[in-house]
């Protein structure tokens, strides 16, 4: 056969045939893209392991800290005092001299006044005391009997309505309410047993703070009644503020004592087995320590019990393991 025909003869293949050699080509082509890739993802594990196990065998590390807590627990309650409602003698337009408080006036003091077609009548404090242009709803409802009964929630009253300058009331129409002074700022009160650990009937005094920043106060306990979880407290107050009239409901706390420890991250304490636990670093080596405390603001913990001051521990618990370390 000579060229002619052999050329002729190529043409000639009918479609869908493919020369072996290219497809053998084809074949190793795609054998080199395939190992080369399992080559890279094989490259990359162990790296991956490598910088794993490096990093695990040295771990963020947290010195533990010693602390002394100050334990404040929380006490929701109500304010108690004496009060009387002062109503208009005549119909007429109202005006306060003074503004509506709360403030102080001593007796005879001018608190409000009347102006009517038959002239100008004045209200005047009918004693040393707080006048305040506002009611709550809750006058007369407010007492010591109606409050200390009893295991419900403490009643909220709704907020201070205070009457407008210029106010036209008929006689008889209250105007505001006068609390006389001096008497005491009683307050009842609920707080959770387990928080404070120890039985209040016991003291004759509690150490009080308005807020967790401010210094504590002595409150003189009158009456304390165990309610099972919480126990209902009855206390006075030392002092007696034109400010703490402008409600009812009181959010205190009561100082229940000090816990000493040490500090460390929160981060540092995992649980395990329904127990606290922390990795505690000796030498080179980490070994799980049992702890107990609690959690603090600042995400901190207060280990109470199991480290000891200058201990170091693993900064994430979660990572954490039994074993070799290296900390250099």
């Amino acid at each position: 056969m000579n060229w002619r025909n052999c050329r002729a003869s190529l043409h000639s293949r009918p479609k869908g045939c493919h020369d072996p050699v290219m497809k053998g080509k084809a074949s190793s082509r795609i054998l080199y893209y395939f190992l080369t890739a399992c080559i890279f993802v094989a490259a990359v594990l162990v790296y991956k392991a490598w910088w794993d196990r490096y990093f695990r065998l040295r771990p963020e590390l947290a010195v533990a800290e010693p602390a002394v807590l100050s334990l404040d627990v929380p006490m929701d309650g109500v304010l108690i005092w004496e009060e009387n409602i002062l109503v208009s003698p005549v119909d007429g337009t109202l005006h306060f001299p003074a503004g509506r408080g709360p403030f102080y006036c001593a007796r005879g003091d001018v608190v409000a006044e009347l102006v009517s077609a038959s002239g100008k009548r004045q209200v005047k404090a009918p004693a040393p005391g707080y006048f305040m242009a506002a009611l709550d709803g809750s006058e007369g409802n407010w007492s010591y009997g109606l409050l200390w009964p009893g295991s419900s929630r403490l009643p909220v009253t709704g907020p201070l309505e205070f009457l407008e300058e210029g106010t036209n009331i008929t006689s008889g129409r209250p105007l505001g309410k006068f609390i006389p002074q001096p008497q005491p700022l009683r307050c009842v009160s609920h707080v959770a047993k387990a928080a404070i650990g120890w039985d209040p009937s016991k003291r004759t005094h509690l150490e009080i703070r308005k807020t967790a920043a401010d210094l504590s106060f002595r409150a003189e306990v009158r009456a304390v009644k165990d309610l099972g979880p919480t126990l209902k407290i009855y206390i006075t107050l030392p002092f007696f503020s034109a400010e703490d009239l402008r409600s009812r409901n009181v959010s205190l706390f009561l100082h229940a004592g000090e816990a000493k420890g040490v500090m460390i991250p929160e981060s540092a304490v995992t649980v395990t087995d329904r127990k606290k636990v922390v990795f505690l670093v000796t030498g080179d080596r980490s070994v799980a320590v049992e702890v107990s405390g609690r959690p603090v603001s600042g995400k901190r913990f207060l280990v109470e019990k199991g480290l000891d001051p200058g201990d170091l521990v693993i900064a994430n618990g979660t990572r954490g393991f039994e074993g070799e370390i290296r900390i250099w």
